[in-house]
């Protein structure tokens, strides 16, 4: 479990309820069939059966890579066969699984939601395929977005975009009006930096504050950003 998600967990679960639709999802396959590896059972295992772990972060995702080929596939169709279920969960597998086939439900999910937070995770998937700057401007609403917990939810998605924009963000969170976020942001950046997260952040607020205008430090950041696994 990553060190932000342990930092803001129970902050986390007070933020704005955005309510999935419930029914029953629809499977075309065996899942408990002796032709699947362990790593799809567990794929299925956490996706379909319990998603509720995988949900506050809890579950090692191994099973993305290691799945076969044709399990992959299966997969990828199982997701976006019940996509419009409108769970979390499932809009961010679309996204790691590189599922270009879902993009078309995808932005019909994006373009049918008002809500903020849905769509900045329907948008992170679309942006795992298809790199859409739709996913910049919707970040760029959470920045200003009055909510301290929406900001909080969803701030670990601020440096996906790995660019130069990703980095002036984080700098700007500096001064976010949350002081969790503001605690987020040093630990991110000292993270970007030290390539791990840290029980102490070797720099504070202030050592970033009074490199706001140091464009050597920036490029650093952001080269080593690029280097990060998402």
């Amino acid at each position: 479990m990553g060190f932000l998600t342990k930092l803001f967990r129970d902050k986390k679960t007070k933020s704005e309820p955005t309510q999935p639709m419930t029914t029953e999802y629809f499977i075309d396959i065996d899942p408990i069939s002796n032709s699947f590896s362990i790593a799809f059972k567990d794929f299925y295992q956490n996706h379909f059966v319990d998603a509720f772990e995988l949900s506050r972060g809890d579950v090692d995702t191994y099973f993305y890579d290691a799945m076969t080929t044709e399990e992959k596939e299966i997969a990828k169709r199982l997701i976006r066969q019940n996509l419009k279920l409108r769970q979390a969960h499932l809009f961010k597998a679309a996204g790691i699984l590189k599922d270009a086939e879902a993009l078309p439900i995808l932005y019909e999910q994006l373009n049918s939601n008002s809500d903020l937070s849905w769509r900045l995770t329907i948008g992170q998937a679309i942006w795992r395929l298809n790199r859409d700057e739709i996913y910049g401007d919707l970040l760029k609403q959470l920045k200003k977005y009055p909510s301290d917990t929406m900001r909080e939810a969803h701030f670990d998605q601020v440096t996906d975009l790995k660019n130069e924009e990703s980095i002036e963000m984080l700098f700007d969170y500096l001064n976010d009006k949350s002081g969790l976020v503001r605690t987020m942001t040093i630990s991110k950046l000292n993270y970007i930096l030290a390539g791990q997260y840290e029980e102490k952040p070797k720099f504070d607020k202030d050592y970033f504050l009074d490199k706001q205008n140091d464009k050597e430090l920036k490029r650093e950041l952001l080269d080593k950003l690029k280097n990060i696994d998402d």
